[in-house]
């Protein structure tokens, strides 16, 4: 990975975090999403719910909701330049080009799997965790913080502590540590708003509960990656499997191939 001119960084062995700080006009429009979310969550829902001390509920997000506030093409951009980031890390592309069957994969295609809204109070915490476990398939997640309580923001002061958790961070758990002066297992991030953060779904994390009022929101995604090499051998196999099939059994494989297109894939008949 090119850091600036002439400097290059490389650690392929290491699940890769990548922020940004998300322009202003999109932090309200996904602040505005999880506003609705909440909204009609609390409609349909128990209030109890929405009390402290718990494992927060996950509200989920239609996709739709992300079209109708026009920031489904910045989110998957940026998931793009993370999956970049990810095939610049040494000799990973290579790697996938040979593990993964229908190498090399030259075009890669992402679609977003599953998102969620989730509201902390005083109190509240999230256990750890990973995305790759989930109904949806998933190799790319992502959170993204719209607000922080007051207390939060000047606790941390924008710092990033290595080690030593505190109130309200996400704590990502990774497979390092193997040399205690260059590397470390645990990367502590005090919540900003605005900001969002992509990862292997892969990664454990956690998010540490904080004390007094305000609340910890953001939002959670999970995505999915293919290349259009692994979508050609799927249509490939659905073209087979069609061809082969007796008149009685047509229609299963019809419902199993809508299911394919409605995930996404875009499975050609």
């Amino acid at each position: 990975m090119q850091m600036r001119e002439n400097w290059h960084v490389h650690a392929p062995w290491a699940q890769l975090v990548c922020c940004t700080e998300i322009p202003e006009d999109k932090l309200v429009k996904f602040m505005a999403i999880s506003n609705e979310t909440l909204d009609e969550a609390k409609i349909a829902a128990d209030e109890d719910n929405f009390h402290g001390g718990i494992i927060p509920q996950p509200w989920t997000i239609p996709y739709e909701k992300f079209g109708k506030y026009g920031v489904t093409d910045y989110f998957m951009e940026m998931v793009d330049q993370y999956m970049q980031t990810i095939l610049w890390n040494g000799n990973v592309q290579s790697n996938l080009n040979t593990t993964i069957p229908g190498g090399p994969h030259t075009e890669w295609r992402s679609r977003m799997s599953g998102a969620w809204v989730v509201s902390q109070k005083e109190n509240d915490y999230i256990p750890v965790h990973t995305h790759n476990n989930q109904t949806e398939a998933s190799k790319i997640s992502a959170i993204l913080y719209l607000k922080v309580p007051e207390q939060l923001q000047q606790i941390h002061d924008n710092e990033m502590k290595i080690r030593g958790g505190q109130d309200g961070q996400l704590v990502f758990t990774g497979v390092g540590g193997a040399d205690l002066f260059s590397t470390t297992s645990h990367f502590n991030i005090p919540p900003q708003q605005g900001w969002l953060y992509l990862f292997p779904s892969s990664l454990t994390h956690q998010v540490y509960p904080f004390k007094g009022k305000g609340e910890r929101r953001g939002i959670s995604f999970n995505v999915d990656v293919i290349s259009v090499e692994q979508l050609q051998l799927i249509e490939e196999e659905v073209k087979v499997q069609k061809e082969n099939i007796t008149y009685n059994d047509y229609k299963i494989d019809t419902e199993e191939d809508a299911k394919a297109n409605s995930m996404g894939y875009k499975v050609k008949l």
